[in-house]
């Protein structure tokens, strides 16, 4: 999927189409974290706030613990 990055005034931003945000499970206004990932910075990879929050909430029974431990 190729992404555009375009500017408006002094900031940049992403335009997805619409078929992109369905693909990607996002909606309007839905918060996404970016960070390069891989062997190259150019890797990035996008999660919503809500698939980071499903995913914590689904291993948390199994992993309270470690949890616990790495908030400290």
């Amino acid at each position: 999927m190729a992404i555009r990055v375009e500017r408006q005034g002094d900031k940049y931003c992403v335009m997805l189409t619409r078929e992109e945000l369905e693909e990607l499970r996002l909606a309007e206004g839905a918060e996404v974290e970016v960070r390069p990932v891989g062997a190259q910075e150019s890797d990035i990879r996008y999660i919503s706030t809500e698939e980071a929050l499903k995913a914590y909430r689904k291993t948390l029974p199994e992993h309270r613990e470690a949890y616990r431990e790495l908030a400290k």
